[in-house]
């Protein structure tokens, strides 16, 4: 698997068991540079910077790792500055400087803006975190994502509450859905009014509200919350407003059964936990994330472990690695770095085995990830551990929270 250290670990096997024979590596044994030029591009400034820097991270755990296979391979990495505009001049300014493919960008919005670009450059764009589902239904030829959209992310996350009730034998009656009003956290709402009368769910939604992405202050929702004595609050969030919410539940002395995003980012980021410290325990996200078993996320994350010694391994690092491979997979299968090689074999894309929880790496006649699965993450001792389904259970799950023993 690609993972491997050095050339004396990388063997015919781990290459056959990712798809790959030797004659894919053939365009590599000559040392010629910058042949494959990827660019990455992330938040690394702005409100989603901590998102945008564990992205960054992956890119470079898998680039340093490929590099031992194929010398000719690059990254080149621009911050979008959690901005539509600027995600989209610096997409415009990668392109224009030689890049082959593109990869990003965290926000569905600035995702949008760049999947454009790059459909009217004919450059393959890979999506490694982004989950708007109008991005891939716009038709693009040239658009790839490797991850769920909301409305996958949507309905997998409510099963998964539904899957937590039964196991714990405990069903909320009532609930209020507190969401961010950007264009992922729109896409979160319509999907959640879609899945809900068709799931089962025990509980009726007896608030819904929104909050604008610049917010500094939710005292005025979560008032509104607590007075409808809601059981459970169902948060679709980014990381600083994750991090509002729960102060001032605090400072409310709000104390829900459960508070359960269906998957959005936040809660189970090392940045939630360092900041709200015990405040951040038993939150629960239900999201894609990697697979502790595949023995592949286990060399990732052993090499991670590392290099990156006091960070933490994620989705938003699975994912980002996992969009780096599919882009040099393709590149060693079609031979060629032209955009429209490119996008023909990444609609060939079967790469069996994976990083995240799901089937092999493919993609549908949209661009769309197939495969890709969901789990329960509740945080417990400071990170966050996998509670369902039981064949990955990491910790048995504390439902009804013992939220927080507000003091």
């Amino acid at each position: 698997m690609f993972f491997s250290l050095t050339r004396r670990q990388f063997s015919f096997a781990s290459l056959a068991a990712l798809g790959l024979s030797l004659s894919n590596l053939s365009g590599c044994k000559e040392k010629k540079p910058s042949s494959f030029r990827v660019g990455l591009l992330t938040p690394k400034t702005g409100s989603d910077s901590q998102v945008g820097l564990a992205c960054e991270r992956g890119a470079k755990l898998a680039e340093e790792l490929l590099k031992e296979i194929c010398p000719s391979f690059e990254v080149v990495y621009a911050d979008t500055e959690s901005s539509v505009d600027i995600g989209r001049t610096k997409a415009e300014k990668l392109i224009s400087e030689g890049v082959n493919l593109l990869i990003g960008a965290h926000n569905s919005g600035v995702t949008a803006a760049i999947a454009q670009v790059c459909e009217q450059r004919q450059i393959p764009f890979i999506i490694n975190i982004s989950a708007a589902a109008k991005i891939t239904e716009q038709g693009y030829k040239f658009v790839f994502r490797n991850f769920q959209t909301t409305d996958d992310l949507t309905k997998n996350g409510l099963m998964l509450m539904n899957d937590l009730f039964e196991d714990t034998g405990v069903k909320p009656k009532t609930a209020a859905l507190l969401y961010i009003n950007d264009t992922y956290g729109q896409a979160m709402y319509e999907s959640i009014m879609k899945w809900m009368p068709q799931l089962n769910l025990p509980f009726k939604l007896i608030e819904v509200i929104s909050y604008d992405p610049r917010t500094q202050d939710l005292s005025a929702e979560i008032s509104k919350i607590k007075i409808s004595q809601a059981e459970l609050l169902i948060p679709v969030t980014r990381l600083n407003d994750a991090m509002l919410m729960i102060r001032e539940c605090i400072k409310q002395r709000y104390s829900p059964m459960g508070i359960i995003s269906p998957g959005s980012p936040g809660m189970y980021e090392k940045q939630f936990y360092k900041i709200m410290g015990e405040y951040s325990e038993f939150c629960i996200t239900n999201t894609a994330w990697y697979n502790p078993h595949s023995p592949m996320a286990q060399k990732a994350l052993s090499i991670f472990k590392k290099k990156f010694s006091n960070e933490q391994f994620d989705l938003n690092v699975a994912f980002t690695a996992e969009a780096v491979w599919i882009a040099v997979d393709a590149f060693k299968r079609a031979g060629s770095s032209s955009g429209q090689a490119l996008q023909m074999a990444l609609r060939e894309t079967n790469i069996p085995e994976r990083i995240v929880y799901g089937g092999p790496i493919a993609f549908d006649e949209k661009g769309q990830a197939l495969n890709i699965k969901s789990v329960a993450l509740q945080n417990r001792g400071g990170s966050p551990k996998i509670i369902l389904p039981k064949q990955l259970q990491q910790e048995p799950p504390v439902f009804p929270l013992p939220l927080w023993q507000i003091h």
